[in-house]
């Protein structure tokens, strides 16, 4: 093994180098054939081949300083508003040590694979993919229809992309001459040929919901939500993320305070009713026969998505992680538009594409495992005035649900489909103020 760098009570120290051997396969595999025969299963020493390690710990040593002023310099990685910082440690995990041939002498270099990885897998702490977190898909607007033939279409906003080869280069740059931040380079998303319809001819499926008696903060999140998920059109065998269409939810990002699940409990946050917005949708994509890649149930029945729905075809989010993904696995370029009807308490989610003649069948979700909730839990809350009782939580049965869809094509069953949720019962929760 090659002398290398670690962090050590963050400080940067040398890891020195060590001697291995590589055993060779024709010596194992005569070794295992010899004892077998022999019938004697001791321990055996395998012959093999001594390695001996190109970079020594004296090398590495000379090196420290332009170690340590590399990972010290923390670079932000910008896309427009967006940034992520890396770290120390997230700086020195790109680092390696190689051994110019030609001039027989050791210098620092970035891990390529690592690169790679940095590029198309994670930024910073977030376990969300890079190329999900900057891609911008192209925009679009169905303006008219007759019945579900699509009469009007118009383009709105041209695509963009990751560049990952200038990504790299400018990555490299950063790197090694000290610069604190870099901005993303992005490529124009080219479309298809017929950029007049981007195939968007007919109407796939549509998914709706009801939110009667939500309050004013969460019809503003997700009609604010349901807004900036419409439009969009997805590439021909590429994954649609609603996190990354709705960008960032927070106030500052223009989201109000409402209810949320959060830790087990329902608490005020931002963009409570934006799980509205992702529930619909993942009835629109059911409706239209897409594969759905991710989906999570929420952790108990909401009364909202029961309104106009049986229990289970719900879906939440919840950044960085839950999200709702689904790929387009058709031939041409689909739209996902959304209709927010306030007046009537209403959303509806509709997906439009190129018809390629397949069905959907679901069945009817199956209830089992029903249970009870607890008993009503009472708190006190020393900022509310002593008299006053304020419901903060909702009870809600607990259950198992479980149905299919299948999705064909003439005689053909193109896939098949299973979607099971586990509902916690849930307790009514009190604050008893207790404020004099």
């Amino acid at each position: 093994q090659n002398a290398g760098v670690k962090m050590e009570k963050g400080k940067l120290v040398v890891t020195p180098e060590s001697e291995g051997k590589k055993v060779l396969d024709d010596a194992l595999h005569s070794t295992v054939v010899k004892a077998f025969d022999n019938l004697s299963f001791g321990d055996k020493e395998l012959p093999g081949k001594k390695i001996v390690p190109k970079i020594t710990a004296v090398e590495v040593t000379a090196l420290l300083p332009q170690a340590e002023k590399i990972i010290n310099n923390e670079i932000t990685v910008k896309d427009g508003t967006r940034t992520w910082k890396l770290t120390s440690e997230q700086l020195l995990g790109y680092m390696t040590f190689q051994r110019d041939k030609e001039r027989n002498h050791v210098e620092i270099d970035l891990s390529g694979p690592r690169l790679e990885a940095f590029a198309t897998v994670e930024c910073n702490a977030s376990s969300e993919e890079l190329e999900h977190e900057v891609n911008e898909l192209p925009r679009g607007q169905v303006t008219g229809m007759d019945g579900k033939k699509v009469t009007g279409f118009k383009l709105s906003k041209e695509g963009s992309e990751l560049d990952k080869d200038k990504f790299i280069i400018a990555f490299r740059d950063a790197y090694f001459n000290s610069k604190n931040s870099l901005e993303i380079p992005k490529l124009a998303v080219s479309g298809p040929l017929d950029k007049d319809t981007y195939g968007i001819l007919e109407l796939l499926g549509e998914g709706k919901s009801t939110y009667k008696g939500s309050a004013s903060g969460r019809i503003h999140n997700l009609t604010l939500a349901a807004e900036r998920a419409s439009g969009v059109l997805v590439a021909p065998g590429a994954t649609y993320s609603l996190n990354n269409s709705v960008g960032e939810i927070d106030s500052k990002t223009g989201y109000d305070i409402a209810y949320i699940i959060k830790d087990g409990r329902t608490v005020l946050g931002s963009g409570g009713g934006v799980c509205q917005t992702s529930t619909t949708l993942f009835r629109a994509v059911l409706n239209s026969g897409l594969p759905i890649v991710m989906r999570y149930p929420h952790a108990y029945r909401v009364s909202y998505y029961e309104q106009d729905q049986p229990v289970g075809f719900d879906a939440a989010i919840y950044q960085p992680s839950w999200d709702l993904r689904f790929k387009n696995d058709t031939e041409n370029y689909i739209l996902v538009q959304a209709e927010a009807d306030v007046e009537n308490y209403a959303l509806k989610f509709q997906i439009f594409g190129t018809p390629d003649g397949r069905k959907v069948a679901i069945t009817e979700p199956v209830v089992t495992n029903q249970s009870p909730p607890p008993p009503a839990l009472y708190q006190d809350d020393p900022t509310l005035a002593k008299g006053v009782t304020k419901q903060v939580d909702f009870p809600a049965w607990g259950a198992k649900v479980t149905y299919s869809r299948t999705v064909t094509r003439g005689e053909e069953e193109l896939f098949v489909d299973k979607f099971e949720s586990r509902y916690q019962p849930w307790r009514a929760v009190y604050l008893v103020g207790t404020k004099e």
